[in-house]
């Protein structure tokens, strides 16, 4: 009896003192989720807040670019400039002339040129006619001041200046110097309702004049170049551009299963009259289990030796863990935004000439030269992820055959001439005049060749010089690659070949990469039973030398 009551005592005193520290438990993770979640509404509302005055400081700047440009076109032969700067510049969707009194000069409303001045004419008929008022209407927001989160986003508004700023090749530097002596005017911003869709206009009124002119600007060219404005690091966070109609034009994370009842923040855009921002929140937060390190550390006088060595072996694996997500976490985010340039660029070149707004042969071809040239590019990106996946997994296998190294070079090379050439660097082959025939895989040299191509072609244009270079023994045959570039320091060329290393140089921070060329065409060469070096060059620049067995080695 005795031995039971104090059975039932111990039982009590380990009930009691649980169940008191599951409450207070309960009620620190009850406050702790409150706060967290607090700090999640915050934080979503600064980032949404930085990323409007991004996108309303890159449409601004556009449409200062544009505005500009209207200002600086000369008078005589206006109609013939304006239509040169449709045809050159992807911003500029419609042009126009208007004129007081008259009304709209050109394109003329009884014979407008195509369907799409047919559109332009009747979708702005009232305001042509004078229903409407020039001036811009008050806006429904309140402007936003630029604060220094914007820095992040300084190479992507002055990509759009510099491109909104394109005049018509017509526009002779003569012409350029005269508009010093001509009157100023007033121009403005016009957002157009129609269709159910934002459209924007600008327009240009030279002192002394009762016409104006101005332009109507491609919103699917301005999205696509804006897109960059959105995070790409999210952190969980869903990010929405929302037009009008809540039609979603840009989105940035995690897709939303359940809409938009979970959004915590809403922010109209001043540049893009009845548009938002829309951010949908994370799911969870790491910082959840603060309130059970705290209660945890109540039981530690009972067990210490055993919270001790769980507690080692789970921050072990946390820290293991945490290491290994950011790893994954950094390297889906670079080959993301490797892939979503080509894609940006190959979507809004073909919605263009899908759109059959573009007549011209010589600019068809050339749109079509971008799409071929980043579709290349496409794949060699992501022939370069799948193989990086199967060198971690050691399931990588190579097709070896006999081959002629010279003829695979020859034709490798002549597939990127036009690529090196559009670059501005001369190619210098020095390759034996017979045959050279090594066992090799064919598919792995050409990628190793590829990425120490593009290597070059990134940052070491400004040496204008590429070459390529075959030096072969009994043995073994080596091929190099030089340039005339910035160089590699000594203690970096051991590092390039680390994967996601980057040398953080000012040359290095202004071109995008995932930092996985040079490691994948190590892993290639040392497959292939050679290896991949990096040397300095008599008279500055690199070379990187690739050694490969003359025949059949065991894959190491």
């Amino acid at each position: 009896m005795k031995s039971t009551r104090l059975l039932i005592i111990a039982w009590l005193l380990l009930l009691v003192p649980t169940l008191l520290l599951g409450a207070a438990a309960l009620h620190l993770l009850q406050g702790e989720e409150q706060r967290l979640q607090g700090q999640v509404r915050e934080a979503a509302q600064n980032r949404a807040r930085s990323v409007a005055e991004s996108i309303d400081l890159a449409v601004s700047e556009v449409q200062d670019g544009l505005l500009q440009t209207l200002r600086q076109l000369p008078r005589d032969g206006l109609q013939q400039r304006l239509d040169a700067w449709q045809q050159g510049n992807p911003l500029v969707r419609n042009v126009f002339i208007w004129q007081a009194e008259r009304g709209l000069l050109f394109p003329p409303p009884e014979q407008p040129g195509n369907a799409e001045e047919a559109a332009f004419v009747l979708r702005y008929q009232p305001l042509f006619s004078g229903e409407e008022p020039w001036q811009q209407p008050s806006p429904d927001v309140a402007p936003i001041t630029p604060s220094p989160s914007q820095s992040s986003y300084t190479e992507a508004r002055k990509e759009l200046r510099s491109l909104a700023q394109q005049a018509p090749t017509v526009v002779a530097e003569a012409d350029v110097a005269a508009k010093l002596s001509e009157p100023a005017g007033t121009g403005g911003w016009r957002s157009w309702f129609a269709d159910n869709r934002l459209h924007l206009l600008g327009w240009y009124a030279p002192d002394g004049e009762e016409r104006r002119y101005g332009v109507e600007v491609e919103l699917m060219a301005l999205l696509a170049r804006i897109g960059g404005t959105l995070p790409h690091e999210t952190d969980g966070d869903a990010f929405l551009l929302l037009d009008g109609e809540g039609r979603v034009m840009q989105r940035s994370g995690p897709e939303r299963e359940n809409g938009m009842s979970d959004a915590v923040v809403e922010i109209a855009l001043q540049s893009l009259p009845h548009w938002r921002l829309v951010v949908h929140p994370r799911t969870g937060s790491a910082g959840e289990s603060s309130g059970f390190l705290l209660v945890s550390s109540l039981l530690l006088g009972a067990v210490v030796l055993t919270v001790l060595l769980g507690g080692t072996t789970l921050l072990w694996q946390a820290t293991r863990h945490q290491r290994e997500a950011r790893s994954k976490t950094t390297f889906v985010s670079s080959v993301s935004h490797e892939l979503k340039t080509p894609l940006t660029t190959i979507r809004m070149y073909a919605e263009l000439l899908g759109e059959g707004t573009v007549t011209d042969e010589q600019k068809r071809s050339g749109y079509l030269d971008v799409i071929i040239r980043e579709s290349q590019r496409l794949t060699r990106l992501v022939n370069n992820v799948l193989s990086f996946s199967r060198l971690e997994q050691g399931k990588k296998l190579f097709a070896r055959e006999r081959l002629d190294l010279v003829e695979l070079l020859h034709d490798l090379l002549d597939s990127q001439v036009k690529r090196i050439d559009d670059s501005g660097m001369g190619l210098d082959r020095r390759l034996p005049q017979g045959p050279l025939s090594i066992d090799s895989d064919r598919d792995a040299i050409e990628q190793i060749v590829l990425n120490l191509l593009d290597n070059a072609l990134k940052y070491a244009v400004e040496g204008e010089e590429l070459l390529i270079e075959v030096v072969s023994s009994s043995a073994d045959v080596t091929v190099r690659v030089c340039d005339r570039g910035p160089g590699i320091p000594a203690d970096q060329r051991e590092a390039v070949f680390s994967k996601f290393h980057r040398i953080d140089t000012s040359l290095t921070s202004r071109q995008q990469g995932t930092g996985l060329g040079l490691s994948i065409a190590r892993q290639l060469a040392l497959g292939l039973g050679g290896d991949l070096v990096c040397t300095g060059r008599d008279g500055g620049g690199a070379c990187f030398e690739l050694s490969l067995p003359r025949s059949r080695h065991e894959e190491r």
